[in-house]
């Protein structure tokens, strides 16, 4: 709960351990990939064959090559690949997921059948039209500021931050779930269920009045700041609106793209805009579930 979550030693993909993937060449492939672990964030290198993203969490996005050629999705996380089958008859390919350093392994073999489906990879459009959504206004949007704060090694990574971590700060809490020091007290925060804390409040998933974290008005624009202030990955998800991700740590986003999770990494600032436009109470928390349990977990109201 403290650290990355259960992430597991067996992964399945459509609930079985394959060992190959059957495709022709000249074949071209539009391969959704979910994320449906509990903890684990994949990473799969496709080892030449080029993959195109096209939708993320489910939403149109400007055709692009992920960066260095990976294609990280955190828990319930989504993405809408192409892939042109551009081997030769009869080849294999592997493969790899290369999320965790030093914890690179095999995810799968590509296996060309000895028949190819044609001479070559077709030249068909792979931009999809947009969804409507409506459009943030970032000039009359609302600012707000969350910050995340908990788990092994927090405080370590808040004060490098420059974040002002203690009782009444925006991060912080009075019961120092942060402190890395040792004996009774580090006995205790490891024995405790409470691990992490969105603006200094865990939730307690036994409740079900939680009180909203943030009032955002019902058909405005509202424009989420979230600092990563430790030492996990953590992949955020709003339930009941998608956002565009415009900025990480400053500089904005190349494509503004459209999702629901965004994966926000240890020491990351991460801006998000979306009109809310979808009224009552929407859960906001880390897709971790050991995190989510943990106390990483808010409700954001529309009215």
């Amino acid at each position: 709960m403290h650290h990355n979550g259960r992430v597991g030693n067996t992964v399945t993909i459509n609930g079985r351990v394959p060992t190959t993937f059957a495709v022709r060449a000249g074949e071209r492939i539009r391969l959704r990939l979910i994320n449906a672990a509990n903890a684990r964030i994949f990473s799969p290198d496709f080892t030449g064959l080029q993959p195109i993203v096209i939708a993320l969490d489910g939403q149109p996005v400007a055709p692009h090559a992920p960066d260095g050629g990976l294609v990280v999705l955190g828990p319930a996380m989504r993405a809408d690949l192409i892939l042109d089958m551009t081997g030769k008859p009869g080849r294999r390919v592997s493969i790899f997921d290369r999320f965790y350093e030093g914890l690179e392994y095999k995810l799968v073999d590509i296996a060309y059948s000895d028949t190819p489906l044609r001479e070559r990879a077709p030249d068909w459009p792979l931009a999809l039209p947009a969804n409507p959504l409506p459009e943030p206004d970032l000039e009359t949007a609302s600012r707000n500021e969350v910050v995340f704060t908990g788990g092994m090694m927090g405080q370590m990574v808040a004060q490098d931050m420059g974040e002002s971590i203690g009782p009444g700060a925006p991060g912080g809490t009075a019961r120092d779930m942060n402190s890395m020091m040792g004996g009774e007290r580090m006995t205790q925060t490891m024995n405790s269920s409470t691990a992490w804390f969105i603006n200094g409040i865990a939730a307690d998933q036994a409740r079900h009045d939680m009180k909203p974290a943030l009032t955002l008005a019902r058909n405005k624009n509202h424009v989420i700041a979230m600092t990563n202030a430790t030492a996990w990955h953590h992949p955020i998800h709003l339930h009941g609106h998608s956002f565009r991700v415009i900025s990480r740590n400053g500089q904005p986003t190349r494509h503004r793209e459209w999702q629901d999770t965004v994966l926000v990494s240890p020491r990351e600032k991460v801006e998000i805009a979306f009109v809310a436009d979808n009224p009552g109470d929407w859960m906001f928390h880390c897709h971790i579930l050991e995190h989510q349990a943990g106390g990483m977990m808010a409700v954001f109201r529309v009215a």
